[in-house]
C-alpha cells in the first residue's frame, strides 16, 4: 500500500524584526526550479495577527497561528495545523515561519515524533539575522546565539545598515558560532530562493547539539501585548513616542491610523518606517519586549491619540 505523501519542511527563524516575513514575501514573488506546491504556516506570538494579512492575496495556501508560540503554548494547535495542510493541500514543501522568540530546536523537535514524523521530512533551517541590530546579541546571549547555531543557512539581512568592516566582523562571529553554516549577505532578504529549497546537506546531529530542550521563550522574560483603537493618532506625537521607546522593547508592528490616511508601522530596535496602505484602517499594533513596563508604554501611546470632537 502506498504510504502518505511526504512534504519537506523549510523552517524560517530569526529574532524579532530580522526580516522573516520579508523573506517569505520574496519567496512568494520569486520563480523556482521544480520546487512544486508550497504551503506556509506563519506564527505570531502576540494576539494581533499581522503577518497573515501582509501575505494575503498571494497564490499560496497559508495558515496563521496567533496568541502564542508554536514551540510551547501553541504546540498542539501547530501539530493540528500541519496535519490539516497535509490532508487538504498536500504540498511538496511546507514553509514554517516561527515567531522571533521561538527556539528552532523546539520547533523542529515536533517533527521527529508521531504524528508529524509519518508525513514530513526536515529540509533546510534558515535563520535571518539583522545586521543593523546585531547588538541585541549582547542583551540576549545564548537565546540569540542558539537561533544561529541551529541553522544550516543564515541570511545576513540589512547589510546596507552597517559599514563593510562591521559586516566582516559579524560574518566572522556567525562562523565562530556555527562553523558549518552558509551565510548569504542580503538586502531585503533578496537571495536566490532555489538555494533555500536545495536538498539538506550536513550533519543533523551536529546541528542539534547544545540545545536547551523544551525551554520556551517565557524563560527569557519575553513579553507580548497589543494596542487597538479606532481613533486617529497624531503623527508627530507618535514619532516622538517611537523615538523614546527603550531598547528592551524589541519589536512593534501593525497598522496606525492618522487623521487622513493609514500606514503600516514597522519598528525594530530604535529604527522605524511607515508604509502607506490603501484606505483607512483602525490602529492595531503588536508589541514584543523583555521585562517592559506595559502600562507605561501603552499610556504613552494613548497620549498620541487625537480625541474626537464632542461639540455639537
Amino acid at each position: 500500500m502506498k504510504g502518505p505523501r511526504i512534504m519537506e519542511v523549510l523552517l524560517v527563524s530569526g529574532f524579532l524584526g530580522a526580516g522573516k516575513t520579508t523573506l517569505i514575501k520574496h519567496l512568494l514573488t520569486s520563480r523556482f526550479d521544480d520546487v512544486g506546491k508550497i504551503a506556509i504556516i506563519v506564527n505570531e506570538v502576540g494576539d494581533v495577527g499581522i503577518d497573515g494579512t501582509l501575505l494575503s492575496g498571494q497564490n499560496v495556501d497559508m495558515l496563521e497561528l496567533t496568541s502564542g508560540c508554536i514551540c510551547c503554548t501553541m504546540k498542539t494547535d501547530f501539530i493540528k495545523a500541519v496535519q490539516e495542510i497535509h490532508e487538504k493541500v498536500a504540498p511538496d514543501y511546507l514553509v514554517v515561519e516561527a515567531t522571533g522568540v521561538a527556539q528552532p530546536a523546539d520547533v523542529l523537535d515536533t517533527f521527529f515524533y508521531l504524528p508529524l514524523s509519518e508525513f514530513t521530512s526536515l529540509g533546510n533551517q534558515v535563520t535571518v539575522v539583522d545586521a543593523g541590530f546585531f547588538k541585541v546579541r549582547e542583551l540576549l546571549g545564548s537565546f540569540y546565539d542558539d537561533q544561529i547555531r541551529f541553522a544550516n543557512i543564515v541570511i545576513l539581512n540589512k547589510i546596507d545598515l552597517v559599514e563593510p568592516e562591521a559586516l566582516r566582523e559579524i560574518e566572522k562571529l556567525l562562523l565562530d558560532l556555527n562553523p558549518g553554516v552558509r551565510v548569504f549577505p542580503a538586502r531585503n532578504c533578496a537571495v536566490d530562493p532555489n538555494l533555500l529549497f536545495q536538498e539538506y546537506s550536513g550533519d543533523r546531529e551536529m546541528n542539534f547539539s547544545g540545545g536547551h530542550g523544551h525551554e520556551n521563550h517565557q524563560r527569557w522574560g519575553f513579553h507580548t501585548f497589543s494596542f487597538s483603537d479606532g481613533r486617529p493618532l497624531e503623527r508627530k506625537k507618535l514619532i516622538r513616542f517611537l523615538e523614546s521607546l527603550p531598547l528592551k522593547l524589541f519589536r512593534l508592528k501593525g497598522w496606525v491610523r492618522f487623521p487622513d490616511d493609514s500606514a503600516f508601522l514597522d519598528f525594530t530596535g530604535g529604527r522605524y518606517r511607515f508604509e502607506p496602505v490603501d484606505g483607512l484602517r483602525a490602529t492595531a499594533l503588536a508589541f514584543v519586549g523583555r521585562n517592559c513596563n506595559e502600562a507605561e508604554i501603552l499610556s504613552a501611546l494613548g497620549d498620541c491619540l487625537i480625541e474626537e470632537n464632542t461639540e455639537p
